[in-house]
C-alpha cells in the first residue's frame, strides 16, 4: 500500500497529490506538465515535497511535521534510469554483477534470475555503450529489479532515443506475476494503459483528477458531456524560426513541420518554447488538405482509439503523443484505425504560449521538475 499527501511549489509549477494505491500494477497518466515525473521523484525521494507525507507499506518515508527524510538509498524503492554515459567500459554482466555485490546486504532477487527473467544473457558480454537503445532500456530495469525493490517506478521521460517504453510491458508483467513487485507505470498511451492494467492515476496542471478504472476516468474525467478532453492540453516543445509581421503570426519549428502560431514578437530566432493545444481544438483528417485556411497540418501515426458513449478519444503519434476528441460519427464516417496515417489540423489562433522561452533548446519552464535529462 502507497500512501501520501503531497504539496510542492516551484516557479510557475503546482503540485498537489493525494492518494492511496493497493494495486500491483498502477499506470500513471496525463498530457506532458501534469507532475507525473515530480510525483514519482518524490515517492523515490529525488523530490522532496514541501509538505505532507509519504507511506509505503505502513512505513513512514516522509513526513514534513515530524521531519522524516528517509534518503532515496533506505526506501527500497526501483527508479528505473540508467545513463550509459556512466559506465564508458563495463560491459552489461559486469555492470549488473557490480549491482548485485553492492546490494547483497539488505538481499536481491538475484543476479542469474532477473538476467534470464529480462532475457539478457546474450548482452552480458556486450560494452554497454553499443548497446542498442531498446536493449539499454531493458539494462536499466535490470539495473533497478536486482537490489529487490518492494516498488518498481517506470517514468515516460526515461524513454531513450525515441524508444518508447512499450518494449517493457510484457516484462512488467513477468516481474508483478514472478516477483510481486508492486509497479507505477507512467504513460502517455491510453492504449497502453488499458492493455496494461485496471488502475489509472489521472494528472493534468499538478493536480490528480481521478483514479480507479480506467473506462471509467476516461468517461468521467476525460470526455465531458460537451466537449471531448475538458481541460486537457496537449504541449509542443517547438522553436522560433522567425515573425511575419505582415501576416500577424510568429513561424515555430516542430519535429519536420513548420508551424504557423500566434505573433510573439518577444520571441527570438532560435528560442525554446512550449505552445499549448486543447484536444478539442484539433481536426483530423486522412490526406493532406490543400486549399484550406487552417494552416497547421501536423503528420502522425493513430496508434489509439478509445470509445466511450459518446465519444471517442484518438491518440496520434507526432513525435510525441498528441490525444483529439472526435465523434463517434466523425470516426465511423473516416473509418479510422490504429496504425492509420492522419494529419492534425490546428488552427493558428488555438495555440497558446507556456513559460518563458530560452535559447540553445534548454527550457525554462517549470511546470514540471525533471527526474532525468
Amino acid at each position: 500500500m502507497l500512501e501520501l499527501d503531497v504539496k510542492l511549489s516551484r516557479g510557475h509549477f503546482d503540485l498537489s497529490a493525494r492518494l492511496a494505491i493497493d494495486s500491483p500494477m498502477t499506470a500513471c497518466f496525463g498530457p506532458p506538465g501534469a507532475g507525473k515525473s515530480t510525483l514519482l521523484g518524490m515517492i523515490a525521494g529525488v523530490v522532496m515535497p514541501q509538505r505532507g507525507w509519504i507511506r509505503l507499506g505502513g512505513e513512514t518515508v516522509f513526513d514534513s511535521r515530524r521531519g522524516v527524510r528517509m534518503p532515496a538509498g533506505r526506501r527500497r524503492i526501483g527508479l528505473v534510469r540508467f545513463d550509459p554515459a556512466s559506465h564508458p567500459r563495463q560491459t552489461v554482466g559486469e555492470l549488473l554483477r557490480d549491482t548485485h555485490r553492492n546490494s547483497v546486504r539488505s538481499g536481491t532477487f538475484g543476479f542469474a534470475g532477473v538476467v534470464d527473467l529480462l532475457e539478457l544473457e546474450p548482452l552480458l558480454d556486450s560494452g554497454i555503450q553499443s548497446l542498442p537503445a531498446g536493449d539499454r532500456q531493458r539494462v536499466a530495469l535490470a539495473h533497478a529489479l536486482i537490489p529487490a525493490p518492494r516498488l518498481l517506478l517506470l517514468d515516460d521521460q526515461l524513454e531513450v532515443s525515441g524508444v518508447s517504453n512499450s518494449a517493457l510491458l510484457p516484462y512488467l508483467t513477468r516481474i508483478r506475476d514472478e516477483l510481486n513487485v508492486s509497479i507505477i507505470y507512467v504513460s502517455h498511451s491510453l492504449g497502453e494503459v488499458l492493455q496494461l492494467t485496471n488502475r489509472m492515476v489521472l494528472m493534468v496542471n499538478g493536480r490528480v483528477l481521478g483514479f480507479g478504472d480506467p473506462h471509467e476516468i476516461i468517461t468521467d474525467k476525460i470526455l465531458s458531456a460537451g466537449a471531448p478532453l475538458q481541460g486537457i492540453e496537449n504541449v509542443l516543445p517547438v522553436t522560433v524560426l522567425g515573425h511575419e509581421a505582415e501576416n500577424g503570426c510568429t513561424i515555430g519549428y516542430y519535429h519536420g513541420s513548420e508551424l504557423v502560431l500566434p505573433m510573439a514578437a518577444h520571441l527570438a530566432p532560435g528560442d525554446s518554447v512550449d505552445v499549448s493545444i486543447r484536444s478539442s481544438d484539433i481536426a483530423l483528417s486522412k490526406q493532406y488538405l490543400r486549399g484550406t485556411s487552417i494552416q497547421n497540418q501536423i503528420k502522425g501515426r493513430l496508434c489509439a482509439v478509445i470509445r466511450t458513449p459518446g465519444h471517442a478519444v484518438v491518440q496520434i503519434d507526432c513525435g510525441i503523443t498528441l490525444l483529439a476528441g472526435i465523434s463517434l460519427k466523425a470516426l465511423h464516417a473516416m473509418a479510422l484505425r490504429e496504425g492509420d496515417t492522419v494529419y492534425c489540423l490546428i488552427k493558428a489562433h488555438a495555440f497558446s504560449y507556456l513559460g518563458n522561452p530560452s535559447r540553445d533548446g534548454q527550457s525554462l519552464d517549470s511546470r514540471e521538475v525533471s527526474l532525468v535529462h
